[in-house]
């Protein structure tokens, strides 16, 4: 069950609209483990080249590490995209796995304990919205973060 948390958004949503004036960026990794640092090392080399100051660019990197983490881990994904928007004041993160997972991706509590369990509660924390819904033409799921910029 999704923590209760007026910022996190689940269930079938699609990603917000940044506009015509947007820049993009879009990636397509094969889903294995050692293409999150791939994903990160992109994010990073991307957000630069647009000015992102620093703490945008650490911040994004963190939440691809996260949610590509999650579509290698909790899917069968071949390969697993990631795209990147950005206007002035916000960027957006959208991973796109083939929708293959068990369930849909949820923030959840960890056992103390547990080395796993705890992503979503990260993205959750550093992002401003997140949320969970279809690829437009059904094939596939989009996990997608907003991180303010200003």
């Amino acid at each position: 069950m999704a923590l209760p948390d007026a910022a996190t958004t689940t269930g079938d949503t699609t990603p917000p609209d940044l506009g015509t004036a947007a820049r993009h960026a879009a990636f397509l990794l094969p889903a294995e483990r050692r293409s999150v640092s791939e994903a990160r090392h992109r994010v990073l080399q991307q957000l630069r080249a647009w000015g992102i100051l620093a703490e945008g660019c650490d911040t994004a990197a963190l939440v691809v590490s996260e949610l590509f983490a999650n579509a290698v881990i909790h899917t069968s994904s071949r390969t697993i995209a990631f795209n990147l928007g950005a206007t002035p004041e916000q960027l957006l993160i959208q991973v796109v796995d083939d929708g293959s997972g068990p369930s849909t991706p949820r923030s959840q509590r960890a056992d103390t304990d547990a080395e796993f369990g705890r992503g979503l509660l990260l993205v959750q924390s550093m992002t401003e919205r997140w949320g969970v819904g279809p690829v437009e033409d059904g094939a596939g799921r989009i996990v997608w973060a907003t991180v303010r910029l200003n």
